[in-house]
């Protein structure tokens, strides 16, 4: 396996992981996302002007604690032996949340637990955004869709110039994106499956800390 096909193996999973966390987030704490920090903040300025405190509060600490993880996820990059230690960190996270979402199942609606998930999602996006020398952000999606339109509109110049390669490297911000979307629309199907799912992303983030040990 060459490296560029684990780099996007890689983007594929941790943009499937976002995806995926962020839906839950944004269901569970009834439309503030827990990674797309862009919308967050945007409706939190709405708010403050319409004066709905109580949901400028919500979507407050919601951004609060986004801040918060990625200054954890910072000191612990420069602690830890190496960044995928992060995602087991990460793992922890959604295991303690679904340890919460188990002691309350019929709590209220804003649940301690989807706080959680800003934490890890701003982890993930603090540890690495470099895939094989190429920059793709795997919480955020808004650059991808930009990056992978100016690849496509690279290639399709390349054609009237007589060149028809489009690399893997080019795909790599198109499958942050895909990834994005199908990890919502699984996440969809799991919480209709089982009480646990906080906890589907798990298996993926130990695998990417054990299958791929080097650095990307």
């Amino acid at each position: 396996m060459t490296p560029l096909i684990r780099s996007a193996l890689r983007v594929l999973a941790l943009s499937l992981v976002a995806g995926y966390v962020d839906a839950v987030g944004y269901v569970e704490l009834h439309g503030i996302f827990t990674a797309a920090m862009t919308g967050n903040s945007t409706a939190f300025g709405i708010s403050l002007a319409d004066r709905d405190l109580a949901r400028a509060g919500a979507i407050g600490t919601v951004l609060g604690l986004f801040f918060s993880g990625a200054l954890a996820a910072s000191l612990l990059r420069r602690a830890l032996p190496a960044y995928r230690h992060e995602w087991l960190w990460m793992a922890g996270l959604l295991v303690l949340a679904q340890g919460v979402h188990w002691s309350h199942a019929t709590g209220g609606s804003a649940r301690i637990e989807t706080l959680l998930l800003a934490v890890a999602m701003a982890m993930q996006g603090e540890a690495l955004s470099r895939f094989s020398g190429i920059s793709v952000q795997t919480i955020v999606v808004t650059n991808n869709i930009v990056k992978f339109s100016d690849n496509i509109a690279e290639f399709l110049c390349g054609i009237w110039r007589g060149k028809r390669e489009f690399s893997l490297a080019s795909l790599l911000p198109g499958l942050g994106w895909a990834g994005c979307i199908a990890g919502a629309f699984l996440s969809v199907f799991a919480r209709g499956a089982t009480s646990g799912f906080f906890l589907v992303p798990v298996p993926l983030l130990i695998g990417l800390f054990f299958l791929w040990p080097e650095q990307v």
